[in-house]
């Protein structure tokens, strides 16, 4: 990295967490005592008519403070990490020239590595050898243990693979075992300052809790009638996702609504501690407790704050 890329690269902020850990609340905050624009980054907020269900910020939030990186695609359409990375990487610049402060926000832990530090997506060709042995395992011993393997070896991918697909598992698995997955060469050249909001696990499910019962209250099920008529089913990996499969299920007189709720919860916190084991392998977040407060608690903003100022002193135009 030269010293001119340092200089002259637009420095970068990010607020990162678990799901349901207050980041949005926090970021809105921060956004009235310094001038921000929001990089959104959560693998689900890309696809469109998918609001509810992803607990996308609502209409006054992106009103209040602009918003971006979500309501890219539709469903059914193909959208990678790469892909997300080369908007939000062309993004900065822009909101820096504006004279504002580039805020990534999000639970995708995968999205902001990438982002801040890149990946070569492309992989090494594959191992014939690794896949069969692989392939015997699941045979043999049965899906679960491989994906225990794969969360151990690789959080940070387990995390944004549907741990319900063999083929996925065991494709990731493959990646990871083999050194698929490589430090890229682009990793971002300006300063870049990240913080996360962490709390007791019990607090943690219990807000996943009430989400899950929220989401059921307040749309998910009208939001997948729509999906499903507009012909997104079930055999799309974004409606598998937590909230839209348990939904699907009770539409289909599969589940009664208690159950779809409490399996959502379930597969909700399942996936926030597969987040939570990603971030904290990440030394350059800097944490903030919050216990039981809200996300935007004066307490926290004024950490919060503290915490992001170097970045903000960092901040360059291009």
């Amino acid at each position: 990295m030269s010293e001119e890329a340092e200089t002259n690269a637009p420095a970068v902020l990010g607020i990162v967490g678990p799901t349901a850990s207050g980041k949005s609340d926090l970021a809105l905050a921060v956004a009235k005592v310094l001038p921000l624009e929001i990089l959104v980054a959560d693998s689900r907020q890309v696809y469109r008519g998918m609001d509810v269900g992803t607990a996308k910020p609502p209409a006054s939030a992106r009103w209040a403070v602009p918003h971006h990186l979500i309501d890219l695609v539709e469903p059914d359409q193909r959208f990678t990490v790469a892909d997300w990375v080369r908007r939000a990487r062309a993004l900065v610049p822009e909101v820096a020239a504006r004279g504002r402060l580039p805020l990534i926000v999000g639970g995708s832990g995968l999205y902001v590595a990438a982002l801040v530090g890149g990946h070569d997506y492309a992989g090494q060709p594959a191992d014939a050898a690794l896949r069969a042995r692989l392939a015997d395992e699941l045979g043999s011993g049965g899906f679960e243990p491989l994906v225990a393997r794969l969360t151990d070896v690789a959080p940070e991918v387990a995390a944004v693979t549907d741990l319900r697909n063999p083929r996925r598992v065991l494709r990731a698995l493959e990646r990871a075992l083999g050194g698929g997955v490589e430090p890229a060469r682009d990793a971002y050249a300006g300063a870049v300052t990240l913080i996360g909001l962490e709390r007791p696990r019990e607090v943690l499910y219990r807000r996943i809790d009430a989400r899950a019962e929220w989401l059921f209250a307040n749309g998910l099920l009208d939001e997948v009638r729509a999906l499903m008529a507009a012909g997104h089913g079930p055999q799309l990996r974004p409606m598998a996702g937590h909230g839209y499969a348990e939904a699907m299920r009770h539409l289909a007189g599969k589940w009664t609504l208690e159950e779809a709720i409490d399996g959502t919860a379930r597969r909700t916190r399942q996936y926030a501690k597969r987040q939570l084991t990603w971030f904290r392998h990440q030394a350059d977040v800097a944490w903030i407790d919050a216990g039981d407060h809200p996300g935007d608690d004066p307490a926290l903003l004024t950490q919060a704050i503290g915490l992001l100022e170097p970045g903000v002193g960092a901040h360059r135009l291009p």
